[in-house]
């Protein structure tokens, strides 16, 4: 028997499902009535087989599907109830015969697929044979009406003929776009899945603010996704203010130049943003301490335009999509917002995306450690209780989310609730995927505590406290050894809940605080932190034995690391770590053997983020995002004093070798509660405390205008081509913009951009030295040749002029085309050009003298002899003068002059 593979395409699911729809539909119908049979019935079947592409390509896939027309009775798709033995023959071209028996079939509705790839050309006989079954050979409900019947045998044949030529297969995406581009995404460009991402709050993992055990210990922003898409440019979508900011104005406080409170620490203007399908959520301030109090807003993050604003939202916790495939539906759910209140068991409230309307509760939502499955589904596994202290029962449970709604859709109604509690779990609770018995927990008394899980792999725990003082404002615990032990989430692996190894570790010397650092599952390593030595460590998370470290001391500010716990700031990505707080210095650590690699701030030009006396010392530089190969960062600390400091700036690093992409002033001071960035799409949402506006920032359209004043000339001349390129990005037709560049904002190169932005809307000085953007010159002519003639760069304006030569005669089409930067989506225009014939040479006039009237003579003339002419000087033809003879001749010159040229242009032509 061969190993059978799932369909993996969504072709093939898509033929499964219709035949399912056929075979669950029409034969059920047919079966008799449920009642005893005595004596048995045997129920006739009809077998069917189905080949999806006829003809095939040797050495090509195609799907065979074989069914018979009735359900096996009460068969599901969480039981084992099916139809066996399924038998399917082959037989190819030259003779050879292949025989496969399917002991189970795969699906409940009778169907079985198998996977053919021919080696040989020609045509394939097929022959599908169902044995037959009595229904108490196999399983089957105890109750079932048709205990003792049995299902008669049947069969079917089908060819396919294969060929040498492979068959062409569809078209799988379209390209990605190379032009301004915005939601909803065209379901044909499947591959733009790569360049579009959503970006789910801080109530997700992997989305931002997240205290990992009850000491505060550990890793506080969890701030890679995975998938997020961000900007490679600093280019400003739009601005937008939502609370009076920037500097006051006057002189009645003791701080002249006093600027508006920004948030810091615990008053943040901008918090928990979230984006779905290129959609921001946010609640914007009310007051002083009104944080996330208005009304929920939903803003497009491309225009900056207010979608919907519900002041009957509140305030959200995260966005929720998740893919939901089952035989009747296939696809992705319209995205959801959540709002979660209360500690322990949580209520959650679900409201549309798209409107705000709302839709249900979900009451009794376990608290238990988050993970991410693999449709976007939130899991929590959970350890409960379900005995009493005295004879303790405990449980370990995987809550799934998508367990509060059914197969045919989302229920209840929107008034009702769905009870999402796993309290005491049992083997029937409806939310869960999976549940066991943990023994092994039964007899531990010291306090659990779960360090992360994932899913369909390990849950890492610890015994009671780990070593040291703990968080910033706790007192000292104790330096004992402390024991972490991994339990198994993989079935296939071990039973699930098991434990799969236990180690116990001396405190290190010192009497250093230990902190969580994070896990990596790429690199299997679980890493520590130590705070007052600012060093990392690591242990293999498939052993719990030590992988590598102490590192080397980060610098001293670092010991500000993170929040109240001071644990060093670390977040894992790309198989590494990286580690940047008050110091300013952003390293980044092989997780695999702990090696530095590269740091980033501590440099010159382009690698520093030292202030001078501006803070004084370095700029806070904490890691808020990471994606697309990208860490961004922002300034930040607990609490900033007004007037803020000079120069604070966002930053885009490359992840890979630490060189900078990209900065732009930002002022963030995120610090306690929650992120106050978000990106997707290729953009970055984020709070600037220097206004207090909400700032996008990614690539913007662009708009190239050409134009020839004298678009009419004779060959020979020259023209000016000229014109400009500006951005048109929704930002630059606000208000102040729309005044301050009535001829629109000149669009500028990647290395000016950061600059460039301050100038337009951060009310910077306009910068000397900005360089623009690069323009192809082009033309057809009038044979419909097409050649590039040149490049040129705009100014500061925005403007750009080319001289050009035409070389022939007729009319142009002249291009100028902007191929685009990171700044900005490519754009191109037009003009035409007209080009006559060169103007024919002015004709020599021999100018007339007129003849001298001499007087009589007074005497007789001398008679003047007759000479003859000379044979060699013969007299010119028709009686032409010498110097008509010689205008003649030049005229010969420049008519075979004229005639070279044409020869020349005609073999351009």
């Amino acid at each position: 028997m061969e190993n059978l593979k799932k369909p993996k395409n969504r072709l093939a699911i898509t033929t499964i499902a219709a035949i399912l729809v056929i075979s669950i539909t029409v034969p059920i119908a047919m079966l008799p009535a449920a009642n005893a049979h005595s004596p048995p019935w045997t129920i006739l079947t009809n077998a069917y087989i189905y080949q999806t592409v006829n003809p095939l390509g040797v050495d090509q896939t195609g799907y065979v599907y074989m069914w018979v027309d009735k359900v096996y009775d009460n068969a599901a798709l969480n039981n084992d109830y099916r139809f066996h033995n399924y038998q399917l023959t082959i037989t190819s071209p030259t003779g050879k015969v292949q025989k496969i028996t399917f002991p189970n079939t795969n699906d409940p509705t009778s169907n079985q697929y198998y996977l053919f790839t021919p080696t040989e050309v020609g045509v394939y006989n097929f022959n599908f044979t169902f044995p037959g079954q009595n229904i108490n050979d196999y399983s089957h409900l105890a109750t079932s009406a048709y205990v003792n019947d049995s299902y008669a045998p049947s069969t079917a044949s089908t060819t396919i003929t294969v060929q040498q030529a492979p068959i062409d297969h569809p078209v799988n995406s379209y390209p990605l776009p190379n032009e301004y581009w915005t939601r909803p995404i065209y379901g044909e460009n499947t591959d733009w899945w790569s360049i579009s991402s959503n970006w789910l709050g801080g109530g997700m993992p992997g989305y931002g603010y997240h205290a990992t055990s009850p000491n505060l210990g550990g890793n506080q922003e969890e701030v890679y996704p995975g998938d997020a898409v961000g900007p490679l440019t600093s280019h400003i979508m739009w601005d937008q203010s939502i609370q009076a900011g920037g500097v006051v104005g006057g002189n009645n406080f003791p701080i002249q130049g006093n600027t508006y409170f920004e948030g810091s620490a615990y008053n943040m203007r901008f918090v928990n943003p979230i984006i779905l399908n290129g959609k921001l959520y946010y609640n914007p301030p009310v007051s002083f301490t009104g944080v996330s109090s208005g009304p929920t807003t939903c803003v497009d993050i491309r225009t900056g335009k207010t979608l919907w604003s519900r002041t009957d939202v509140p305030a959200l916790s995260f966005g929720y999509i998740w893919d939901h495939e089952d035989p009747n539906q296939h696809g992705v759910y319209p995205p959801l917002l959540v709002a979660a209140s209360g500690f322990g068991a949580q209520t959650w409230r679900f409201f549309d995306a798209d409107t705000g309307n709302p839709l249900f509760n979900a009451t009794g939502v376990p608290s238990g450690r988050r993970a991410l499955g693999p449709y976007g589904e939130q899991l929590r596994y959970v350890m409960a209780n379900a005995g009493n202290t005295t004879n303790p029962d405990w449980r370990l449970g995987e809550w799934n989310t998508t367990k509060l709604w059914d197969f045919s859709g989302l229920s209840p109604a929107a008034t009702g609730s769905i009870d999402g509690s796993i309290s005491n779990p049992n083997a029937t609770n409806v939310r869960y995927d999976w549940n066991v018995t943990i023994p092994w927990r039964n007899t531990m008394t010291s306090a659990i505590t779960v360090v992360d899980a994932r899913y369909n792999d390990v849950m890492l725990c610890y015994n009671g406290s780990l070593p040291g003082k703990g968080g910033q404002f706790m007192g000292v615990l104790s330096w004992v050894p402390y024991t972490y032990f991994a339990v198994n989430l993989n079935k296939t692996r071990a039973p699930l809940g098991s434990i799969l190894w236990t180690k116990t570790y001396d405190p290190p010397p010192g009497n250093l605080t230990v902190l969580e650092g994070g896990i990596d599952y790429e690199n299997r390593v679980f890493i520590e932190n130590y705070r007052e030595t600012m060093q990392w460590t690591a242990f293999n998370l498939d052993t719990g034995e030590r992988a590598w470290g102490p590192t080397d001391s980060q610098v001293a500010l670092d010991y500000y690391g993170s929040q109240g716990s001071g644990s060093l700031a670390g977040e894992i990505a790309y198989g590494k770590l990286y580690s940047s707080a008050y110091g300013g210095i952003l390293y980044a650590y092989d997780t695999s053997n702990g090696k530095l690699l590269w740091t980033y701030g501590n440099g010159g030009p382009g690698n520093t983020t030292n202030s001078g006396f501006a803070v004084p010392g370095p700029y806070p530089t904490f890691v808020n995002a990471i994606g697309n190969g990208v860490i961004y960062t922002l300034t930040s600390e607990h609490t900033v004093e007004t007037p803020i400091y000079k120069g604070a700036l966002m930053r885009a690093i490359n992840a890979t070798d630490g060189k900078e992409i990209w900065t732009l002033s930002n002022d963030n001071n995120e610090f306690y509660s929650a992120s106050s960035f978000a990106m997707a799409d290729g953009f970055a949402l984020s709070f600037n405390a220097y206004d207090n506006s909400i700032y996008s920032v990614g690539r913007g359209p662009s708009q190239t205008a050409v134009m020839i004043r004298n678009d009419v000339i004779p060959l020979g001349g020259k023209v000016l081509i000229q014109g400009a390129v500006t951005d048109i990005s929704s930002g630059t037709k606000q208000d102040e913009q729309a005044a301050r560049f009535p001829n629109g904002v000149p669009a500028v190169s990647d290395v000016s951009m950061g600059e460039w932005m301050g100038y337009v809307y951060q009310q910077k000085p306009r910068p000397k030295d900005t360089v623009g953007v690069n323009v192809v010159i082009s033309e057809e002519d009038s044979n419909g040749n097409f050649y590039v003639i040149g490049n040129t760069t705009t100014d500061i304006n925005g403007v750009f002029k080319f001289s050009w030569q035409p070389p022939i005669t007729g009319e142009y089409r002249i291009f100028a085309t902007f191929q685009g930067t990171n700044g900005y989506w490519p754009s191109s225009d037009e003009t035409a050009l007209l080009v006559g014939e060169a103007p024919s040479p002015a004709p020599v006039v021999t100018p007339t003298i007129a003849p001298t009237t001499s007087p009589p003579p007074t005497t007789a003339p001398t008679p003047t002899p007759t000479i003859s002419p000379s044979p060699s000087t013969p007299s010119p033809p028709g009686g032409m003068s010498a110097t008509e003879l010689y205008l003649i001749g030049a005229a010969v010159v420049v008519i075979v002059v004229v005639l070279a040229a044409a020869v020349v242009l005609r073999r351009r032509k």
